[in-house]
């Protein structure tokens, strides 16, 4: 079927699928919903003020001695309804993007498949990047292991505006991810605690845990010695004896489940509340 019906219909397929996944997977009752990107009504009014801006600067251009330099709005002016086209185009696609986030998990729709994610043992790589300047803005990228093992890749971006649809980014990320953030932390924290206390070892990428310190391939800090941790440009710090120092493979966007690894360190650092031997 085609037309308006044809595009219901094929909503309708895929919320029975999304639905189908979430009942398979127990994951629990739905919280929010999150679409892909889409253009707001007020960038069509942008549109018009730079056809209005740029096709009365080449009028009067082109009625003085400099009529030659018309050609430099007029070209400005041709790039208006492309810059349309591209929009709606981008707009279009991202109808199909589709994240719902459940109490369990989530389910996501990408690349017209149906992702299934449990939130106790999925893997979540964190890269968020922020930039800045006039036009600045944060991109988000979080990269999930679904129930199949399948690598789901959750884009989104934030700006000043939120205005301009973004091909392939999911609307409010700082939302969603924080959301997805917690939730996996809230699932997997106890059972680290608990590996802890039984005197194994957590790898988070290059990095590993253990009850009495943190460390990677070339090096190891005990807890006592951690003053303090943070996270500069992307990196994990350690201050120990008054020095920040970044171990090797602490890079935020490498370590999987960092939040996870974040809250373990943060607890374990402090005296009194390193597991029992």
């Amino acid at each position: 079927m085609t037309g308006q019906d044809g595009r219901a219909d094929g909503r309708d397929e895929f919320l029975t699928l999304i639905d189908g996944a979430a009942v398979r997977n127990r994951l629990g009752e739905r919280q929010a919903v999150h679409p892909g990107t889409q253009s707001q009504a007020s960038s069509a009014g942008c549109a018009v003020a730079g056809v209005v801006v740029f096709g009365g600067l080449a009028l009067v251009l082109s009625l003085t001695e400099a009529a030659v330099l018309a050609v430099i709005p007029l070209m400005l002016l041709l790039m208006v309804p492309f810059g349309i086209w591209i929009e709606r185009s981008t707009t279009k696609k991202n109808r199909g993007l589709r994240l719902d986030l459940y109490e369990h998990g989530l389910t996501a729709v990408v690349k017209g498949r149906v992702h299934a994610v449990r939130y106790e043992s999925t893997s979540v790589r964190q890269n968020t990047v922020r930039h800045t300047g006039v036009g600045g803005y944060t991109s988000y990228e979080y990269t999930l292991t679904d129930v199949d093992g399948t690598k789901v890749v959750l884009r989104g971006r934030a700006d000043r505006t939120g205005e301009v649809a973004q091909k392939g980014r999911f609307a409010n990320p700082q939302e969603w991810g924080p959301a997805v953030q917690q939730a996996v932390t809230r699932a997997q924290l106890p059972r680290a605690v608990a590996i802890l206390n039984s005197g194994e070892r957590l790898d988070f990428g290059r990095l590993w845990v253990t009850r009495d310190g943190v460390g990677s391939a070339r090096e190891s800090t005990p807890w006592h010695e951690i003053q303090e941790i943070k996270v500069f440009s992307g990196f994990v710090k350690l201050k120990v004896a008054g020095r920040w120092r970044a171990p090797a493979g602490a890079a935020v966007s490498t370590i999987p489940n960092f939040f996870v690894f974040l809250a373990l360190a943060e607890h374990l650092r402090r005296p009194g509340n390193r597991p029992a031997g």
